[in-house]
């Protein structure tokens, strides 16, 4: 079977590229071994929070703070994608998810957020249950907490947010849960709560618990389950019901609001057209005279073929299982799986990391990947193309490293943009 295009991933990167392909009216198959980061990561869009993984005060405009960041990071994405695609990716990407969900903010600005652990979490698009909860407003703030839900900690957070003299100054409160329809009740997951929280009864034993407790508090904080399919009418019913604002709080994968985001895209894929594999790994690629030629993914019964005009890699790097590594002594090899690419990778896999897990210039192996030529298609040691239809899309282009900054969002929407511009033409 042919088709126009073929997106493997289903990361933000891929999600984003195969979407926008969609609207244009393009025949698009998405494959993906699995559902992507996206089930990782708290749910926002961050572009660009810090000037340097070193700086501890967040941008208040990423965009305006992409000068200082590309001389310390000279070899980052940003430096071919530009200020252009960055603005075109974010736009783009509100009008695929407005539908489904509300992610608030503009390009030119960063919300502060509360963030998992207490410390300000700089992001440009946010949903809004999430940017209910900015920390630019000043007021008093109750953070809530469950002691059936693990490894979230509202003592931490609001001893953190105090800290820091921002404005805020932050209570905290830990209930008892109801009774929640799961097998262990002593440990409750994210996505257990968030089906729990779609539920009338669940919702209004929440209200009864915390009853007389949230006096004096202008917001209420809860972890990020406030419902999955139903998340607004669940947001609308608890401000309803307390007379406030509630917003959320990112806890530890899997990510509720990083899971609303996967299936808002997959709606809106599949209502534009688009044909969707998820569990199924690509092998390999063909490459010929050029050009990709075709995959072959794995299937129930057999190795399955397709071809098309073009071709959108969006694997990620090693954490997501883009790029793959073995170890021999002191000499170390990555390579890319599907279609053999030149990786951007020391040989010394010694060089592999830095000493301190959180060096402040970053794990090399994190900004290992694919270089790419203006039109994002990899290049070889001479920056010729290898491929001309084939495109790097997300974490899987080199010096991608989302940690040197927070630039994973804008990365992903920036090379989605720029690859659909450029294949619907």
């Amino acid at each position: 079977m042919r088709y126009d295009t073929v997106v493997i991933g289903a990361g933000l990167a891929g999600l984003t590229t195969a979407c926008h392909l969609a609207r244009a009216q393009q025949k698009v198959l998405l494959v993906a071994y699995g559902m992507g980061a996206l089930l990782l990561a708290p749910g926002g869009i961050d572009v660009l929070g810090f000037h340097s993984a070193q700086d501890k005060e967040p941008l208040p405009n990423p965009l305006d703070g992409l000068p200082a960041f590309l001389e310390n990071y000279p070899d980052h994405p940003y430096q071919i994608l530009g200020r252009q695609n960055i603005e075109a990716g974010l736009t783009s990407f509100q009008a695929l998810v407005d539908g489904s969900l509300t992610y608030q903010g503009q390009p030119d600005r960063n919300w502060l957020l509360p963030g998992g652990a207490g410390a300000v979490h700089p992001t440009c698009l946010a949903p809004t249950s999430l940017v209910n909860g900015e920390l630019s407003q000043r007021g008093k703030l109750l953070i809530v907490g469950f002691k059936e839900l693990r490894d979230y900690y509202p003592a931490l957070i609001s001893q953190n947010l105090n800290a820091q003299e921002l404005g805020v100054t932050a209570d905290s409160l830990t209930i008892e849960l109801p009774r929640v329809p799961v097998a262990n009740q002593q440990n409750v997951t994210p996505l257990e709560l968030a089906h729990a929280f779609e539920t009338v009864e669940f919702r209004r034993q929440i209200v009864n618990a915390l009853k007389n407790k949230h006096k004096g508090h202008g917001r209420i904080g809860f972890p990020a389950v406030l419902g999955l399919e139903k998340h607004d009418e669940v947001v609308a019913d608890l401000q309803k019901a307390f007379g406030k604002p509630v917003f959320e709080i990112s806890t530890l994968p899997p990510s509720v609001p990083g899971r609303r985001l996967f299936e808002a895209l997959k709606r809106t894929f599949l209502q534009a057209g688009g044909k969707m594999i998820v569990g199924s790994k690509v092998v390999d690629g063909t490459i010929e005279a050029g050009q990709v030629s075709q995959i072959r993914f794995e299937t129930a019964s057999r190795l399955k073929a397709v071809q098309a005009g073009a071709y959108v890699l969006a694997t990620g790097g090693i954490f997501s299982g883009g790029l793959q590594t073995e170890a021999d002594g002191g000499l170390g090899r990555v390579w890319e799986p599907i279609f053999g690419l030149p990786i951007v990778a020391d040989s010394n896999r010694h060089l592999w990391f830095a000493k301190g897990f959180l060096d402040p210039k970053g794990q090399p192996f994190a900004s290992f990947g694919m270089r790419v030529n203006a039109q994002l298609n990899p290049v070889d040691e001479t920056n010729a193309p290898v491929a001309q239809n084939l495109y790097i899309a997300g974490a899987s282009l080199a010096g991608s490293d989302w940690t040197l900054g927070r630039t994973g969002g804008g990365v992903a929407l920036a090379s989605a943009a720029a690859i659909a511009a450029q294949i619907s033409q």
